[in-house]
């Protein structure tokens, strides 16, 4: 049996709109194995009560997928999904489905496939970079669709930063938060996201951290989502108020994202009575950035 081990990713990153994106410390598993009876697949953890444990499951279609790419023919196979990473909540849960099952498939059959290849198989899936780059390569990413192609890069993240995850427990969908943006903005909005996201590159690259509350400032998303999103202003608030270095709705949300200097055990113990008290349906979560990506775990 072939083990896969995926992490979360956050995408857009205030400024970043469908271009940047990093991988955390949260993971999904997808084991996978060849078996001459009927195929088997199960779901365990977030989205076992919901997911489909058939063929219309989306990790199965990537595995159909990558066979197909590489002209072999689908075996029959026991795949099983250990889910940590919550459902609808803008932590990339459908691209770590999506790059696990290609990961997953391409070990089985040996490696026919490039990361490179296996980027722009779920990229063509997902519809976008954003999510799938950090999935697969780790760190944190920059991607530029280009054709049939993603131009990306991916830098690590030095080990002074760390994620603290604002997580609701309540979902929203992506076609509905996608559905709420304007289909065309001011050019001086553009300009806004534009500088910012490059300020926000050159910060996390360079270590200039002093920057990145500047480089969150967006027009472009987040003030459109944010009527979909209790509290969201609220969580921002506290994330300012107790120093963090910038705040973001993470994808197409509702999950919040608070950049944090190394000072997460002194944030936790500002932040949680207050989440206690007065915001009980949010819950923290904080994560380190993942610089691995996608990797298999073994082969056994």
């Amino acid at each position: 049996m072939i083990k896969v081990r995926v992490p979360a990713t956050s995408a857009n990153m205030g400024s970043g709109f469908d271009s940047l994106g990093l991988a955390l410390t949260l993971y999904n598993y997808v084991s996978i194995e060849k078996i001459s009876s009927p195929t088997e697949i199960k779901v365990v953890g977030k989205g076992e009560k919901f997911l489909p444990s058939n063929e219309n499951n989306l990790i199965y279609k990537c595995v159909e997928k990558l066979f197909d790419a590489a002209g072999e023919k689908m075996v029959n196979i026991r795949l099983v999904m250990e889910n940590n990473i919550p459902v609808t909540r803008g932590l990339g849960s459908s691209s770590a489905s999506i790059v696990g099952g290609l990961v997953a498939a391409n070990a089985l059959l040996d490696n026919p496939f490039s990361k490179e290849d296996i980027l722009n198989m779920a990229a063509e899936v997902e519809g976008h970079g954003d999510n799938v780059t950090p999935a697969v390569f780790g760190g944190f990413c920059v991607n530029v669709p280009s054709k049939n192609k993603i131009n990306y890069i991916s830098t690590p993240i030095k080990d002074d930063l760390e994620f603290a995850a604002f997580i609701p427990d309540f979902f929203l969908q992506t076609k509905k938060s996608r559905g709420v943006l304007p289909e065309k903005v001011l050019h001086r909005d553009a300009v806004f996201n534009l500088s910012r996201s490059a300020l926000l590159t050159a910060s996390i690259i360079s270590g200039k951290y002093e920057n990145i509350r500047t480089s969150m400032g967006d027009r472009l998303h987040q003030s459109y989502r944010k009527k979909f999103i209790p509290g969201m202003a609220e969580i921002f608030d506290l994330c300012y108020n107790n120093k963090a270095l910038g705040v973001y709705l993470s994808g197409a949300g509702p999950t919040i994202i608070g950049i944090l200097n190394n000072r997460s055990s002194v944030f936790s113990e500002k932040v949680s009575p207050v989440l206690n008290k007065k915001m009980k349906n949010w819950h923290l979560n904080i994560l380190k950035a993942d610089n691995e990506g996608a990797v298999i775990l073994g082969g056994f």
